[in-house]
Formats: C-alpha cells, structure tokens, sequence
C-alpha cells in the first residue's frame, strides 16, 4: 500500500482529527489554534528555501498535517453559531420578538414544527437589532399555521429557550443532536403571538416546493397509504408519511438504507442521465462541456429535490468528482475521490462529521469499493442469475462488515436477514426509482401516465410485501446490544490491522488485530460482571407520568402510572435497560405489588435492602402519626399537599419531584424546600434520579 496514490486521504485525515478535538468544546482553543497555524504557515513559508525541502522532508509533512489540523479545530469553532457576534442569545424570562425565515416545517404529534433561521431580534431594551442564528419554533396546530411554507417570514413574539439536555440516562440527546445541525434556542409560540409577513423563496425553498407538488403526483397514482409512504421516501426522501410498523419492518429487516436517499440512488441518477446524455451526439466542439455541466446539474437538482441530507450531499459530491474525471479523461482513484469530497463537505459544513447518515454512507461505500471484490471472489458461479445475485449478496456483506460497530453503537440491533432483504431492495430501488422519474415526467400524458402509475404501484406493493415477509421469518432481529464508543473504536482498529495484514502480508498486522479483539471481549466480560452484581434505583423523568426502575442483578422490575404508553416508556427507560444487560421481568402498576431477591414493592412503599422510598400521590393515604420514617418521598402526579405537612406525616430525607407533576407545582415545593433547607431533586431540571448500591 503506498501513500502516495492518496494524498486527500493523508489530508482528511488531520482535518478530521483538528474537528473531533473541537468537540471538548474549550474556548482556549481557538486562541492556541490560531497562533500555532499562523507560526507553522511561517514556518512552511520558511521551508521553501533551496535545500531545505528535501532534506528534512519528514519535517515538512509534519507541520504541514499540523496545519490541516489546526484548520479542522478552526473551522468546527467558529462554525458554532453561538460564537457569532450577531447571535441573539436566550431570553427564556420574558419574551423578545424575533423576525426570521422559515427553512423547514414538520407536523408532530401535537404541534407544528419550524426551523427559522433568525434575522433580527430584540435586545434587553426591547430595540430590534440585526441577528443570526437559528431555532426551532412549536406553533399549535391551527388553520393558520397549516398555510405555513418554507421560506415564509414570521414576525414571532416568544421566549428564546435554550434546548434542554437529555433528562434520562442514555436516552437519546436531543440536545446534541440539534447542536450538530447548529440548533441552540426553541420557542413555543401562541396563536396570538405570530404573525406571516411575507414569502421570500430561495433555491432551496423551491426545490421543497417543486418536492410538494412530486409528492401529490405520488399520492394519485398509489392510493394506499404503505405504498404511497415508500415511494415517497425511496424515490423523493420524503419519510414523514412512513408509519411506525412500516419503519420497523424496513428497519429490522435492515432494509432501512433504501429509503434514506443516498449513493444507491444518486448512481442511478448519473447512469440514466449519462446514458440519455449519450444517445445525443451533437457535433459541437464544446459538447462534451456542455454534457458534463447538465450531468452535474442532474445530479445535484435530485439532491436539492430530496432535501440536501448528508447522505444526499456526499453521494453527490462524490460522483461530480468522478464525472469531472471521466470528462478530463483521468483515471480515477476511488479512495481519493472518497477523501475529496468528505473534505470538500466539511469545509463547508464541519459538523457533517457528527451526523450519522454522513459516518454511515462513507463507512458503507468504503466497505463496498474495498471488501465487495474480496467477497465476490471467494466464489466463483457460472449460472448469469446465480452470479448477479452473488454480487448482489457480496455488496450487502461488505457494507453491513464497515458499518457494523457503528451500527450497533448508534441503535443497539443487528438485523440477522440483511443479506436476503438487499437482494430485494436493491434491484427494487433502481426499477422504482426510474419508475417515478417517468411518472413525473409523464403524468400528464393520460394512458402513458396511468399505466407507469400503475406500474409503480405494483412494484412498491411487492417489495412492502416481500419486506413484511422477511420480517415476519423467526429470530430475524438481535436488540439490545451495547457498546460503547471506546469498544466501536476498537472493532474499526481491528478491521483495519486485517486490511494493513492482507495488503502487506504482514503476521504483525493479524496480531494487532487479535490484540484489539482480545480487549473488546475483557471490556465485554468485566461490563457483564459489573451488570451481575449491579443493585439500583432509578425514577425516570417522563412528562405527566411516573416510573420507577430497580435493578437486581441481570434483571429488572418496573412500576410505572397506569395507561402510560409502551412507546413514551420505551424511549425513557429502553436504552438504559440495554446499558445495563437487565432484562425486564414484571411492569406493574403503581398501585400494584411486586417483589425481588432484595426488594418489595406494595401500592407506593418499597424497600429496597436498607433503603426505603414513599410514592406519594394521595394526602388521605398518608399515615396521621407518628411520622413514617423514609429515605426518599416521590411526589408524584400533582399530590395536593405542602412540605410542611407532609413532615409532619412522613420522615425523609429527599423529595423527589418527577414528571408527572404540574411545573407550576413543582416550583411550588422547590421553593419550599429551599426555606426549610430540605433536599430536593426534581428530574425536570435535574434529570433522571439514579442511585446505585
């Protein structure tokens, strides 16, 4: 393996370096940065001198992956919005106008949401000043707000809040992840405190636009809502309109990729526009320009009309460099072009680093371009169709090898029938996606229009059918893996040792790998000794209920407010439930009674070895005297009872406020136990309660 075939990978390779240490997020940096590159840039000027660039050559490449890499630290500080100077701030005591743009608009399950990007704002004197940033508004959904588009201009009058972090442990981070698509602020605006000034359309606004208008187009020609829903998605990236048992069978039957827009789709893309750009050949001197420029015109006008996701962004990057090489009649070095475009993307945008669809599309087409050949040619078939399906088998092999540690890591499931999913979906993408284009092209052409319309509806139906098929095959889905970030590191350190072994031929390089293997299995074992003998209390932070987990070993009992939804349990408690290997035995109602090894539970009292807590939901069930010694009380669903009295009826330690309390009420006993100078934990604020023993 030389080196010197990649010299874009040898730079990307500080650069991404230079944004991950950006992420510890220290504001000396950008001082220490920018000093370090200016001396080094002086210092590469100083090289240039005769005699000196060779000679210390070693010395030359170092500053210079220095220099990338103080460039990456640069490039993800000032990124941040919040270090602009124009950024307007939170105001979360009273509310400010805000004038802004609307970029993109998304019902939820009960209000509309909005990513504005903010162009003025009002100040502490209430002057409205000019201002950059972006946030994300909640209107209530009315006939009003449903006229709202991208690319509308609102007159906004509401408290600037800052995103608060995730509440219980290991859920999803809500936070960070609109921190990487440089989202700091939300706002929840009334009826009456909004108001529509204009419609400023942009390139992008219009693509959305002319997406709605496709998506109509769709929605005629397939009337069932599954199969409107997928082609919507596979051919326009439009996944809004998928339901939750249609996203579970795409996602456990690891078929999900097809419906995220990505390489697959923009390959199709540039064959049926090269090969439709090659039936013209016109005479011109200029002409292979020309067809070059309307090439990447295609490319990129899909990419707009599906939304421009990181997916979307890379692949197209991606090919415009591979069809600007074929048009120069260069030879193309994929790994190189791979690396260009990944740092052409994160010039413009360094947080793409931290978005999971950019990570995964670049894992999966390394894994394809480097492992697929490997794989395919371990076997040999004669028969054309065995052959093509081999290929095709191959493809989904090695893009499942590079993905997987950071798949497991991310979502904590590996979907066993992978490998029969692709062989569905893959020539399916093509035969839909080239299916759609021709229905928007010619859905206004009666019988040709309907019979492609038709056409779409039968293979859509057929792959959903296929996909409901596989799901439903036995033992289909592992879930509940977890690893942390330090064992997905490992497992790539792993993979790449058994490349370097293979390319050099090198025993050493077996060795790393097996050394790497080793400690993944010791972190493996001691985490699962850990989980053995592990005792814990942990009351969850969920909006308007209670729940209670307790941990005994490998396996768990949980009491929770009755009618609360497995879909808002699941997303509070899953994960950390994974993270600790336990295994739910029992789900009881608060007014129920349950028991371990260590524990017992009974209608709100548990004890739990030496420790004791108190459910309190009801003042008339509360013992007169004398006072009920307790380690902890749970206030729980708005209980009408102050501090002071509850003292007098129970003796505790802690109060512990959770979410199925009124806000106005909980800030009712936070101030009361501050003046009796009586802890207080309140799982809104402070998240999650979690004590170990």
């Amino acid at each position: 393996m030389n080196w010197r075939e990649y010299p874009m990978a040898r730079l990307l390779f500080p650069l991404l370096l230079g944004i991950g240490l950006e992420a510890v997020g220290q504001e000396w940096l950008q001082w220490v940065a920018i000093i370090a590159l200016v001396l080094l840039l002086a210092l590469l000027a100083f090289w240039q001198r005769p005699g000196w660039r060779f000679s210390r050559r070693w010395w030359f490449g170092l500053v210079l992956n220095l220099c990338f890499f103080l460039l990456g630290t640069l490039l993800a500080h000032f990124h941040d919005e919040r270090r602009h100077p124009c950024y307007p701030g939170a105001s979360p005591d009273r509310k400010a106008i805000i004038l802004g743009r609307v970029s993109e608009l998304e019902p939820t399950a009960s209000k509309l949401r909005l990513s504005v990007a903010i162009r003025a704002a009002a100040d502490s004197t209430g002057r409205l000043q000019t201002a950059s940033g972006n946030i994300m508004v909640y209107l209530d959904v009315t006939a009003d707000s449903r006229q709202l588009q991208a690319g509308d201009v609102l007159l906004l009058n509401a408290k600037r809040i800052p995103v608060p972090k995730a509440l219980n442990p290991q859920a999803f981070d809500y936070r960070r992840y609109l921190h990487y698509q440089n989202v700091h602020l939300q706002a929840f605006v009334e009826e009456k405190d909004w108001k529509l000034l204009a419609h400023r359309p942009s390139l992008a606004t219009r693509a959305r636009e002319l997406r709605r208008f496709y998506l109509q187009v769709l929605k005629g020609h397939l009337p069932t809502q599954n199969e409107y829903a997928v082609a919507a998605a596979l051919i326009l990236g439009y996944k809004a309109e998928l339901s939750d048992e249609t996203r579970n069978a795409y996602a456990h039957t690891g078929a999900m990729h097809v419906l995220a827009v990505s390489g697959l789709h923009v390959g199709i893309i540039q064959l049926l526009a090269s090969f439709l750009l090659g039936l013209l050949r016109l005479p011109w001197r200029h002409w292979p320009l020309v067809r070059t420029l309307l090439l990447l015109v295609c490319i990129w006008a899909f990419a707009l009309l599906t939304g421009a996701s990181p997916s979307v962004l890379r692949a197209a990057t991606l090919f415009s460099f591979l069809s600007i090489g074929q048009a120069m009649k260069r030879r193309a070095n994929i790994y190189n072009t791979l690396a260009a475009s990944a740092f052409l993307l994160l010039c413009i945008d360094p947080y793409l680093l931290f978005n999971i669809g950019f990570q995964l599309s670049y894992l999966a087409v390394l894994g394809i371009v480097y492992f697929q050949p490997v794989f395919y040619r371990q076997w040999y078939i004669q028969n054309r169709a065995g052959d093509y399906l081999w290929k095709l088998l191959a493809v989904s092999l090695a893009a499942q090898l590079t993905t997987l540690p950071l798949s497991l890591f991310y979502f904590h499931q590996f979907p066993l029938y992978f490998w029969l999913s692709g062989l569905i979906v893959v020539p399916a993408a093509a035969l839909l996606l080239s299916a759609g284009l021709a229905l928007f092209a010619l859905h206004l052409v009666p019988v040709a229009g309907i019979a492609v319309g038709k056409l779409l509806y039968g293979i859509t139906w057929m792959v959903n059918a296929l996909i409901f098929l596989v799901q439903q095959i036995p033992g289909g889905l592992i879930e509940g893996f977890w690893i942390g970030a330090g064992a997905a590191v490992l497992l790539y350190l792993m993979l790449l040792c058994t490349v370097l072994a293979r390319e050099s031929r090198n025993f050493k390089w077996v060795l790393a790998a097996l050394g790497c293997l080793l400690i993944v299995a010791a972190l493996h074992a001691a985490r699962e000794v850990q989980a053995h003998h592990q005792q814990a209390l942990v009351v969850y932070h969920i909006p308007r209920a209670t729940a209670i987990n307790l941990f005994e070993g490998k396996q768990a009992g949980l009491a929770c407010s009755e009618g609360l939804p497995d879909k808002q349990l699941e997303y509070a408690s899953q994960n950390h439930q994974w993270y600790r290997r336990a295994r739910l035995l029992a789900r009881q109602p608060l007014s129920g009674q349950a028991h371990g090894q260590t524990w017992w539970y009974h209608q709100g009292a548990l004890q739990y070895g030496a420790h004791r807590l108190l459910v309190v939901q009801d003042e008339r069930l509360l013992p007169s005297s004398p006072p009920l010694p307790v380690d902890v009380v749970l206030l729980s669903n708005g209980v009408d009872i102050k501090l002071e009295q509850l003292l007098q009826k129970v003796d505790f330690r802690l109060a512990l406020i959770d979410g199925s309390n009124p806000p106005w009420k909980a800030r009712a006993w936070l101030e009361q136990a501050g003046s009796l100078g009586i802890e207080c934990h309140y799982t809104a604020e402070d998240g999650a309660w979690v004590q170990e023993w």
